[in-house]
């Protein structure tokens, strides 16, 4: 891949094992569907927070958000450039994720008063807030100890990615691809309606905090 351009090109991951997952009541659930275009945007990723394992993540303490191009917890989605993603990275202090710059596309955030923040990429002549579910989105989500419960849920069905990450498909919503690092209190979701571009996004290294 150049510049994050062509994610459709192959991109191999290195399996834990070739196990099935196991069926159990810590296995994730999509939530039900409520009002509102961020929520809308969550459901249409899967927004799978892994609810049974969150309950016990002790998730850190969320300081204030700066506004940053109009960005700030709770508010409508704004779009950035490159140099405004960094900005808000700072301003939050913690690590935002994203899949590298794309030709073409513009960078929609959206923050939610828990501190999960989304990036959207829009091609070009698609409307900052479009409801559609069409475009890749990757989510950050504020979780402590974030590899050690995914590990947990993934059993032995998690993919080994670059900087000793880890990736599990969302079991029965393959659009939904979520990943956690070492070291690092937040899991990341990439979402795409395309299973395999989702997942091929997800294992490439390229989803890194921005620079």
């Amino acid at each position: 891949m150049t510049g994050g351009d062509r994610v459709d090109d192959e991109v191999k991951g290195t399996p834990v094992s070739g196990g099935q997952a196991a069926r159990t009541a810590n296995a994730p659930r999509r939530p039900r569907l409520r009002l509102g275009v961020v929520v809308a945007l969550a459901v249409a990723a899967g927004f799978v927070a892994w609810l049974v394992l969150r309950g016990d993540s002790n998730s850190p303490k969320l300081a204030k958000t700066a506004a940053v191009q109009g960005s700030r917890p709770g508010a409508a989605p704004v779009a950035m450039a490159r140099t405004g993603l960094r900005k808000l990275q700072s301003a939050v202090k913690h690590p935002i994720y994203w899949a590298g710059p794309k030709s073409g596309y513009r960078y929609e955030v959206t923050q939610k008063r828990d501190g999960t923040i989304y990036v959207r990429y829009l091609p070009a002549g698609v409307r900052v807030g479009d409801p559609r579910g069409a475009f890749l989105i990757v989510v950050t989500y504020p979780y402590a100890n974030g590899l050690l419960a995914l590990k947990r849920v993934a059993k032995s069905n998690g993919i080994r990615v670059p900087g000793g990450g880890l990736a599990l498909v969302h079991q029965g919503y393959p659009e939904s691809v979520h990943l956690a690092y070492p070291r690092v209190n937040y899991q990341i979701e990439v979402y795409d309606p395309r299973p395999r571009v989702a997942r091929l996004v997800a294992i490439s290294g390229r989803v890194r905090p921005i620079t």
